[in-house]
């Protein structure tokens, strides 16, 4: 079960193609309402349940699995 503010970085990251860099998402976080310091901390969670992955340096893109959650 994915939190509130996990779910809103799946929707980012769905929004923008699957992938993203951590600035661009918490920069979509604040314009949400949502503190952009809770950005690394919830892209690790999404990553260690398998929702995201590292694509690179900074950037985080969306598991195959994704949608079913």
């Amino acid at each position: 079960m994915l939190s509130e503010v996990e779910r809103a970085v799946v929707e980012i990251l769905k929004e923008r193609g699957g992938r993203a860099t951590v600035r661009e998402v918490a920069a979509e976080l604040y314009r949400r309402g949502f503190s952009p310091r809770t950005t690394p901390n919830t892209m690790f969670y999404l990553t260690v349940k398998g929702v995201v992955r590292r694509a690179g340096k900074g950037v985080y893109e969306l598991a195959g699995g994704a949608e079913a959650k």
